[in-house]
This record gives structure tokens, sequence and C-alpha cells, in this order.
């Protein structure tokens, strides 16, 4: 009869055991699913951001045909080396206009950054001078 009691009690607390350990698998069984959703939500995410910067870019390309913005940057760009080449008299204006840019505001100098960047199709630079997407 003991003997039975013992059992009885042993079976019990076998099966509470089974119950327990049953639960603590669909528990890490769920946190794993819990993970690996969060993780493949993050790699649309990734690829959603990378499809928009593809299509920034090529939209940027596209609307640089037929356009002589970026020729006229380069031009003005180039200016100033081309006039360092020329004589005192023009070494001497290039250093005053540069002079004169240095003390410009911020917010046009970003304006001109910005344009010069997005003629270009340089997106880094383009959010380096504030503006953002």
């Amino acid at each position: 009869m003991i003997f039975e009691i013992i059992k009885t009690i042993l079976g019990i607390g076998g099966a509470a055991l089974q119950n327990i350990q049953a639960r603590q698998a669909a528990k890490a069984e769920a946190e794993a699913r819990i993970i690996v959703a969060r993780a493949e939500a993050e790699v649309k995410r990734l690829e959603k951001a990378q499809d928009a910067e593809i299509a920034w870019d090529s939209e940027a390309v596209s609307q640089m045909r037929g356009s002589w913005k970026d020729e006229w940057w380069t031009f003005l760009a180039s200016l100033p080396l081309i006039l360092a080449f020329l004589g005192d008299s023009s070494r001497q204006r290039v250093t005053e206009g540069f002079a004169a840019i240095s003390h410009m505001p911020d917010w046009y100098i970003a304006i001109v950054g910005a344009s010069v960047a997005a003629s270009f199709g340089i997106r880094a630079l383009v959010s380096r001078f504030g503006i953002r997407k």
C-alpha cells in the first residue's frame, strides 16, 4: 500500500515536471519565433530603404540628362583655379573672393553646397549640407 501511494505521488510529480518542461519549451519556441520575426522585419525595412536610395539615385541621374547645371557648377568651381594662373591681379581677385565667401551666412553656404551636391548626384553630400530626405 505504501508503495502504491509513493508510486502515485511520483506519478503526479513526474506529470507536473513534464508540464513545466513543456511550458518552458513552448515559451522558448515562442521567443525564438519573435526573434526570427523581428529579424525578418528588419531585413524588409533595410531592403525598402535600399530600394528607395536606388530610386533616388536613378531619378537624379535621369534628371541630369539634358541639364547644363552640372557643367555650370564645374565651370564655377574651375574658375578660381584658372584665374590663379593668370597673374597677380587674378590671384588677388581669387583670394578676395574666397575671403568674401568665408563671411557668407551658413544657410547660404548650405544651399550652395546642397545645390552642387544634388547637381552631381552625390547623395552623401546633400545630407552633409543639411538636406534630409
